[in-house]
């Protein structure tokens, strides 16, 4: 491999160091694993890394099913298994360890089971796991089980819920959850109001779409710790299925060893499910003695693993005879499934980014977590951000047009400023360069004289095939790392820098490298810090049993929180190099100074900083068939400083393409079921290469003091506001409100076939 440049900035690019291996196929991904007797490996950034696993993991290893239930919603009666021949093993809740608990500790929840006992809430529940050598007898033996219930009535959607359709599926109300802000007098602002504007918004269920499904290994071994548990596969977050495995078998964290092998992308979809999967997959290895392998086809993964949380934001604005904003009241609801799992804290995100980047004087934000009869929604890039954007976005849209104003100029009078507060009493302590920003977006979209000429008394309204123009904006900013105290209270990352004898310089954190690229941008931090090549810093997958607890690879916190530590302790190396020894240095997390959070009441300084950005969209909607093409997609974003920046260009170029996915096509609904009716690629709709244009991306540079080299978080940011982009060019271009996405070419019909009945 050839050396790295760098320049001392730390910007420019660099050749990822992963690349070759995934491009080539020499990368091992879980499904690729071979075993028979020996240790195998994986390949990482620094080659190929045998792993001494190879106790307990030979030629049997076994193949695992699980048994999900086929009901929605029931009181469990019976569950009875089949005759299973020698060496099948069917393990279910009443085979946890003495010690265990049948619960997942997910984020701050414990809510789900790890297998069903008392009652399901969802399809496809997990309920046991079948394991054996022969994956026909396996799934002949899961297809035996049968399940009987006492069924109860179902909840599939945020009214079902509300109305507490066949009774509370959780406590009294449906309400897993409620983050509630509050500013100002919001009575007396509609008391003043000149006007008052109503808007609803909703966003549905989208799929994840990893390229490599769900894939785990569970095994148990002997060594010098006693007895043990390992989990290997495709996982986003190292430590946080160390948590699960431990908690559910009753075992300390150092009984458990986590492994991560090459991830196929994740976008969030590998931060819980891992969780969910492999903490009875480690019962099935536990109580068999046998690794125990399982791989998901797409089918079981589009049907049960977590999605993004469908939402409904409600906006009620009292404008003065300016139209100027005076006060909002705002309720975010956001559709949970059957569990709580993780709604909180995307909900938590989701209610202190409903008013994006606008400086409101007043306002009453109410956020609630419903339970339903469906999947549990989960973590997806964003995680609330994109849903509550997309809300007040097109409530800018709606409330520009009340005023006879240009959208864009009427966002830029409510813009945010350096100094203003945030939505929970913090403060904007670094500057925002929303004008640098909005410059640099009209210069590469030309977007102001396009708005002009594709409006509706515009002389270029229609293109050459006679199809409908549109363009649109949309605002974003981005709360980088976890919420509130989440980093300083609950996460505590640390890494560490090994030198070795040889100068090698390696990095130990548990960072996952997910196709975001820390691979690279690490190893380029600690080269460029040493002044060395970056050949000599070793950069493995994460080992539990190696590695410190860096947190996890999540709420765009690598590079701006893990990278700057690992930058910092790479400074401290520097200061004590001795060559020709052995060093280890240290690096634990510190909240930057001035900041603080109270929890109970949501105030405070709920992230450490922002990132920034503005979306530009371009559409031509056929008026017979209502089908649209984007035309041009733009993103301008203050990231900080850029590390790398084709890794940044990469990420825009990912972001863009999955927001104008959630809002032009990805079209995911449940039945009466609660069952989702798409089951496969044929019929879940995501871009490809060839649904999009290139996306005209930049950065506009605003360094961040406590970045790895300036870095702030980016990696949600650009999937947060394409889709408002999207949604606001699609309404010009018809000319009638879009409230909710995906806007497929039948919802856009029914648009236009009922246009004039309602204005958002």
């Amino acid at each position: 491999m050839e050396g790295y440049c760098f320049s001392h900035e730390g910007s420019g690019s660099v050749r990822r160091c992963d690349g070759l291996a995934k491009a080539t196929g020499e990368a091992l991904y879980t499904a690729d694993l071979k075993f028979g007797g020996k240790a195998f490996g994986g390949v990482s950034a620094h080659g190929a890394v045998p792993l001494d696993v190879s106790a307990g993991l030979g030629a049997d290893v076994l193949t695992g099913r699980f048994y999900r239930s086929p009901h929605s919603r029931g009181r469990i009666l019976s569950l009875t298994f089949p005759e299973v021949p020698e060496g099948y093993y069917i393990v279910s809740a009443k085979d946890i360890p003495e010690g265990g608990r049948n619960e997942i500790p997910l984020a701050v929840s414990r809510d789900l089971p790890c297998f069903a006992s008392a009652e399901v809430r969802y399809t496809g529940q997990i309920t046991a796991v079948v394991c054996g050598p022969d994956p026909a007898v396996v799934d002949r033996l899961v297809n035996s089980i049968e399940m009987e219930v006492e069924p109860l009535p179902l909840s599939i959607n945020l009214d079902d819920s509300l109305a507490l359709k066949g009774g509370a599926i959780h406590g009294e109300d449906n309400v897993f959850c409620r983050v509630d802000l509050d500013r100002g007098n919001v009575e007396e602002a509609f008391s003043k109001a000149h006007s008052v504007v109503d808007g609803v918004y909703e966003t549905g269920f989208q799929e994840q779409f990893y390229m490599e499904g769900q894939a785990l290994i569970a095994w148990r071994f002997d060594d010098e710790k006693g007895r043990r548990i390992g989990v290997r596969g495709s996982i986003q977050c190292p430590y946080y299925v160390s948590h699960s495995v431990s908690h559910v078998l009753g075992l300390p964290s150092e009984s458990v060893r986590i492994i991560q092998d090459t991830v196929g992308g994740a976008f969030g979809g590998k931060e819980d499910y891992p969780e969910i999967m492999g903490a009875p997959l480690a019962v099935a290895a536990w109580v068999s003695g046998h690794p125990v392998r399982m791989i998901m086809d797409r089918v079981e993964d589009l049907a049960f693993t977590s999605k993004r949380h469908p939402s409904r934001c409600s906006y009620r604005t009292a404008l003065d005879k300016d139209g100027s904003i005076l006060g909002m009241d705002v309720q975010v609801d956001i559709d949970g499934g059957a569990y709580e799992t993780y709604s909180k804290i995307v909900l938590m995100r989701g209610v202190f980014h409903a008013l994006g980047v606008y400086d409101i004087p007043s306002f009453r934000i109410r956020g609630r977590g419903l339970a339903t009869n469906t999947v549990p929604s989960g973590a997806f890039r964003g995680f609330g951000a994109p849903q509550s954007l997309f809300g007040i976005e097109m409530h800018m849209e709606k409330l520009a047009r009340h005023a006879g104003e240009e959208s864009l100029a009427y966002r830029k009078r409510h813009f945010l400023k350096t100094g203003s507060k945030t939505v929970t009493g913090g403060s904007f302590r670094d500057d925002i360069i929303l004008d640098k920003l909005t410059a640099r977006a009209e210069e590469l979209s030309d977007y102001s004289r396009k708005r002009a000429l594709y409006g509706p008394d515009g002389k270029d309204r229609k293109d050459a095939a006679g199809r409908l123009r549109g363009i649109g904006i949309s605002y974003i900013l981005h709360g980088s790392g976890f919420t509130g105290d989440g980093e300083q209270k609950i996460i505590r990352g640390e890494v560490a820098l090994e030198k070795h004898p040889d100068n090698r310089v390696e990095i130990l954190c548990a960072t996952v490298d997910i196709g975001q690229g820390p691979q690279t941008t690490f190893r380029k931090v600690v080269a460029q810090v040493l002044n060395i090549n970056a050949e000599d810093v070793i950069f493995n997958y994460p080992d539990t049993d190696r590695v410190p607890d860096s947190g996890p690879t999540v709420a765009s916190r690598s590079m701006m929180i893990v990278g700057y530590l690992v930058q910092k302790a790479a400074e401290d190396l520097k200061a004590l190099w001795k060559d020709g020894e052995f060093q280890r240095v240290e690096r634990k997390y510190e909240m930057p100074p001035g900041r603080s959070w109270d929890q109970e009441k949501f105030q405070g300084d709920s992230y450490a900083t922002y990132g920034w950005g503005v979306n530009v969209c371009e559409v031509a909607v056929d008026p017979v068939t209502w089908e649209t093409e984007v035309t041009g997609a733009w993103g301008v974003y203050d990231v900080g400083k850029a590390v790398d920046e084709q890794v940044v260009a990469g990420q825009i170029q990912g972001g863009m393409s999955q927001a104008l996915g959630y809002g032009a096509m990805e079209k995911l609904e449940v039945d009466k079921q609660g069952r989702f009716r798409q089951t496969a690629m044929a019929d879940y709709m995501v871009p490809t290469s060839l649904d999009f244009p290139r996306t005209g991306a930049a950065t506009v540079d605003n360094p961040y003091t406590y970045g790895a080299f300036g870095a702030k978080g980016m990696g949600e940011m650009v999937h947060d506001g394409g889709h408002a982009a999207f949604a606001a060019a699609v309404e010009q271009a018809v000319g009638q409100p879009c409230t909710s996405i995906p806007l497929v070419p039948e919802r856009l019909m029914d648009i236009m076939e009922n246009k004039g009945r309602a204005d958002g």
